[in-house]
């Protein structure tokens, strides 16, 4: 029997057939290309299987070096607060600008991997409930003026917390 006939094909006219020395060589040969089948899906399950911990492993190793590359530019902005902290239990002072230097630091780390601020403090936006949330109680309809007392983030274009926004204050 040709092998260009297709297996299901083959199997059935096996199981069909009477006894006789061509049907017992189609099914010897049957059996012999489904054992060959069964091994090649073996073969590439285990290859499969190597795959995924590879890449797992892949994944892991790419994660740790990312984290490492914040933490190492981390290292020069924390090494400069322990020193204000150091110097402040010493002498009791602390110069306001160097702590806001530190932490300007610290935003120019995370913005450079895809950390973005929502809203400024104090500005006045209109609200919009996918990025805002109301600390004072009130809900003021889409697109009216709030004043923004948090600042929001996202982080590569997903958000991470709401800024948070009061009542405009009227000036009298």
């Amino acid at each position: 029997m040709s092998r260009k006939t297709g297996i299901l094909q083959r199997l059935f006219k096996a199981l069909k057939g009477g006894a006789g020395a061509e049907n017992d060589r189609d099914t010897a040969g049957l059996h012999i290309e489904l054992a060959q089948r069964n091994e090649e899906i073996a073969r590439l399950r285990k290859e499969y299987a190597l795959q995924r911990e590879q890449s797992r492993a892949q994944c892991l190793r790419a994660e740790g070096d990312a984290i490492e590359g914040i933490v190492r530019q981390c290292a020069a902005p924390l090494a400069a607060f322990s020193a204000m902290q150091a110097r402040h239990r010493e002498h009791g002072d602390l110069n306001p600008s160097d702590l806001f230097q530190v932490a300007s630091s610290f935003q120019n780390i995370l913005a450079e991997r895809g950390l973005e601020q929502i809203s400024v403090v104090g500005e006045q936006q209109p609200f919009d409930p996918a990025l805002h949330q109301m600390l004072d109680g009130t809900t003021p309809q889409v697109g009216e003026l709030v004043q923004i007392r948090f600042v929001g983030f996202r982080f590569n274009g997903k958000l991470i917390a709401k800024a948070q926004a009061g009542a405009v204050q009227v000036k009298t």
